[in-house]
C-alpha cells in the first residue's frame, strides 16, 4: 500500500464495526472508498468517500486500484 491507493475496509473490520460499534451508527457504507493520503510508516492516513479523515492500520484496509 502506498500513497494514492484506493483502498477500503477489509471485511473483518466491517464485522468487528457492525458487532462492536455504537448503536444506530453505521460506517460500513462511508467505508467502501478512501483514498491514502499519508503514511507515517504506522498508519495510513485515508480520506473517506464521506469526508472523514482516519488513521488506519494496515490490517483493517485493503487495496482495491493502486495509484501509478
Amino acid at each position: 500500500m502506498q500513497v494514492g491507493d484506493l483502498v477500503k475496509w477489509t471485511w473483518l473490520e466491517e464485522s468487528y464495526h457492525i458487532a462492536c460499534g455504537p448503536l444506530g451508527l453505521n460506517l460500513t457504507d462511508a467505508r467502501k472508498r478512501g483514498i491514502i493520503v499519508d503514511n507515517n510508516g504506522y498508519n495510513f492516513f485515508v480520506r473517506w468517500e464521506n469526508g472523514d479523515f482516519r488513521a488506519q492500520r494496515p490490517n483493517t484496509i485493503e487495496v482495491i486500484s493502486e495509484s501509478r
